[in-house]
């Protein structure tokens, strides 16, 4: 099986990350050894120094009449044999007696002159010590308190060797450490991944034509479930975009074709003919022509729909008078009512203004009367009016006939016209809403609007 660029890429940042830790802990547990055994040292140091001064104030205790110098000889004699080394300086800093090859001790008591704490450390070649210094004071009857120091020092050679042992060891294993935790981390990526497989595959199985499908979620709460979630959803949205975009070619074919049915018989007819006129050959060409309109018609109704659906925003930068919009829309309309049996009129017309789109709310108030010539009776003129309303405007048109209401639209079939749905689509974007009631055996059609301006 071929290598995983994302799972080599995840164990190598986990070999990476293991790496700096290993490296921080092993640069506090050499800082902590350091220290301890420093710690440890300067602590037996003083305990040396503190017994080499015991020592002489013994022995001057014993014989008031001792000099300084033959109580430190007596204390060197007598000092058991250890790796610590010791000095003992009269008050002015020279050397008295000493434990330890002459010149080393020589350069240790300059050094612990040019000290200022009582351990301190000589870091130079051929001198690597640690020292701790103690200035004693003893008081003797009838005479001057003899001052003395004791420099007690040892080699660090030990503590060098301990921290270089284990700087090797730890360079040694540390190659070892980062193979391991690449293919620690490689198997950790592949078995934390295995989710991620699993959904491509599913991912893989879901073909185009079947958007029904979803991926499992399980009843993990991580990452992996909040994602197949959302994938979810998007393959819904998808599934419900394709149900609307099957459900659209349909209404578009069923809405096209009646008039193109009607335009290709009435030109196979017309040529079938053998005794064609100038009078029936207007008429005919008059019949394609309201065929023909009602096809654009037809159209742009259905860009509207697609439009909608798609969610378009309306961009409402018009300001309409909605009593002349109710003027020029009836003018417009008097020729098809008129051709339909159906008569026109401007009920109540105030002048109110509102923010929004002039050529959507006319096509909106054309569909509204054309819906109310389509199902209107003659015993009732089709009436438009305008006015405010509460908190905005209305358009309202009324009608005779029986009591109609949109039909619902499904993916099975067309809806008896793409009127309603349009309008509502226009009276939403514009703040408003679309209301069907019935009052006094008139269908009444009212379109709010958002406030005027």
């Amino acid at each position: 099986m071929a290598l995983s660029r994302l799972r080599l890429r995840l164990a190598a940042g986990f070999a990476f990350a293991f790496l700096v830790a290993l490296a921080i802990l092993a640069t506090v547990a050499l800082g902590y050894l350091w220290n301890e055994s420093t710690r440890r040292l300067d602590k037996r140091l003083d305990a040396s120094a503190d017994g080499v001064a015991a020592g002489i104030r013994r022995v001057l205790g014993e014989s008031r009449d001792t000099s300084l110098a033959h109580a430190a000889n007596e204390v060197v004699r007598e000092w058991p044999a250890s790796a610590d080394l010791f000095a003992i300086v009269n008050e002015n800093g020279a050397m008295v007696a000493g434990v330890g090859p002459r010149e080393v001790i020589d350069r240790m008591i300059a050094a612990w002159g040019a000290a200022r704490a009582p351990h301190f450390g000589v870091d130079k070649p051929g001198d690597d010590f640690r020292a701790s210094g103690l200035h004693a004071t003893l008081p003797r009857d009838g005479t001057t308190p003899l001052k003395f120091g004791v420099l007690a020092f040892s080699s660090i050679e030990g503590i060098d060797s301990d921290a270089h042992l284990m700087s090797e060891a730890i360079a040694i294993a540390a190659p070892l450490i980062l193979l391991l935790s690449l293919v620690g981390g490689y198997a950790l990526a592949r078995r934390a991944l295995r989710p991620v497989d699993e959904l491509s595959v599913a991912v893989a199985a879901i073909a185009p034509t079947d958007l029904s499908r979803r991926l499992p979620v399980g009843a993990r709460h991580d990452e992996l479930a909040a994602l197949a979630a959302e994938f979810n959803s998007l393959l819904q949205k998808l599934d419900d975009a394709q149900r609307r975009n099957r459900g659209f070619i349909r209404e578009a074919a069923h809405q096209i074709r009646t008039p193109l049915t009607l335009v290709l018989g009435e030109a196979g007819h017309e040529l079938a003919s053998t005794s064609t006129t100038p009078e029936r050959m207007r008429a005919t060409l008059g019949r394609i022509r309201t065929a023909a309109e009602q096809m654009r018609r037809r159209v742009d109704e259905l860009f509207l729909l697609a439009e909608a659906q798609a969610g378009e925003k309306v961009r409402l930068e018009d300001d309409v008078e909605l009593d002349g919009l109710v003027l020029d829309c009836t003018d417009l309309m008097r020729e098809r009512a008129s051709a339909l049996g159906r008569s026109l009129a401007i009920g109540k017309a105030e002048n109110v203004v509102v923010r929004g789109s002039a050529p959507l709310l006319q096509e909106a108030l054309v569909e509204l009367i054309e819906n109310a010539c389509r199902h209107g009776t003659t015993d009732h003129p089709i009436t438009v009016s305008c006015g405010p309303a509460s908190g905005g405007a209305q358009v309202q048109v009324s009608s005779g006939g029986d009591a109609f209401a949109p039909k619902a639209r499904t993916d099975s079939g067309a809806p008896d016209g793409l009127g309603l749905p349009i309008v509502e689509w226009i009276a939403r974007a514009h703040g408003g809403s679309l209301q069907l009631s019935r009052a006094a055996d008139l269908n009444v059609v009212t379109m709010t609007l958002q406030s005027g301006v």
